[in-house]
């Protein structure tokens, strides 16, 4: 009784499960700490991957076995410097991740503050700059591409669509009626660990329905039309075999293109950033790209209207040029 007297008297008091807890806290390692966290997280499977690889190859192996009261600045700035410069986008996808866990710890008052105070160092590297297909490049690619999956490219590119969300699409997923067509996006395919697995959008934004362009839509009726299977799971999308469109198959196709038209460098991913610079070209405003291409955040929609501002000064200059005779 004296004891508890003499921390009142300090003011340093505290209920003994509470201090039980407290104590338990001083031999908890951010090892152990880190797997239930990890394991208590509602993630996509592509996410808990991508966690799951962050940990077990740039955090655990130096931090796991301290004590998390033990994680203190100077360590995570040591740990920081350690990882150097040669990924920077997949380190800072580590140190935020550690940020994100060390914050939990707060909550849970197994820490009094967090100990990733490094300015800047969750930030990744600024993005590439966008590179364009024009619509005339676009059309020739379209062209070249295996003729199998050859109006995948126009529906990815002028619909907006993720890879995952366009070979998830089945033919119950195409409305169309008096001559509207529409893509209900309400699954995606990823693959996790070689294996493909099926889930929602990426987010809850990417749940939406695209309008098809009625000159994209005459494509897709056709493909349809052509494509063996006219049951509402059957894909949209196959490989030569009927199975669903494969990135392999696809993207090899893909490249041989671009090469063909001297633009070997391009993504298949860059296709759906043609579509969202050609809708803000369109007239489209922060909010309806958001909702075209399911974003959550108005930060990559106003990144296209840029692109697209920049693509319509090109235009006025080529205009100038036409009437003073020359290109």
């Amino acid at each position: 009784m004296a004891a508890e007297s003499r921390l009142i008297q300090l003011g340093e008091w505290k209920p003994p499960a509470e201090r039980e807890f407290a104590k338990a806290a001083k031999l908890v390692t951010l090892r152990e700490y880190a797997e239930k966290w990890l394991e208590e997280r509602d993630l996509a499977p592509k996410t808990t991957a991508l966690y799951r690889t962050l940990l077990d190859s740039r955090i655990l192996p130096v931090l796991g076995d301290e004590v998390l009261v033990d994680v203190t600045p100077a360590l995570v700035r040591t740990w920081w410097a350690g990882l150097g410069k040669a990924t920077p986008t997949r380190s800072a996808h580590a140190y935020q991740l550690l940020k994100t866990i060390l914050n939990t710890a707060v909550s849970d008052k197994l820490l009094t503050e967090n100990p990733c105070q490094i300015k800047g160092a969750g930030k990744p590297p600024k993005g590439r700059e966008i590179d364009l297909l024009t619509i005339d490049e676009l059309s020739r690619v379209t062209e070249l591409v295996n003729e199998h999956y050859r109006v995948a490219v126009p529906v990815t590119a002028w619909c907006g669509l993720r890879f995952g969300e366009l070979i998830e699409l089945r033919r119950k997923d195409v409305s169309d009626t008096n001559g509207r067509m529409v893509l209900k996006i309400r699954r995606a395919a990823t693959r996790v660990n070689n294996k493909i697995v099926v889930g929602p959008p990426k987010t809850d934004a990417g749940v939406r329905d695209v309008h098809v362009p009625p000159h994209v839509a005459a494509m897709l009726r056709e493909h349809l039309r052509r494509q063996p299977g006219h049951g509402p799971e059957n894909y949209v999308f196959t490989t030569s075999r009927g199975g669903r469109l494969s990135t392999t198959a696809f993207t090899k196709s893909y490249k041989a293109a671009l090469a063909e038209i001297g633009k070997p460098d391009l993504r298949v991913h860059d296709l759906r950033h043609v579509g969202a610079v050609l809708a803000a070209q369109a007239g489209a405003t922060t909010k309806e790209l958001m909702l075209r291409l399911g974003h959550t955040t108005p930060a990559m929609a106003m990144r296209y209207q840029h692109a697209a501002s920049e693509r319509d000064a090109a235009i006025a200059d080529r205009l100038s040029a036409l009437a003073n005779g020359g290109m």
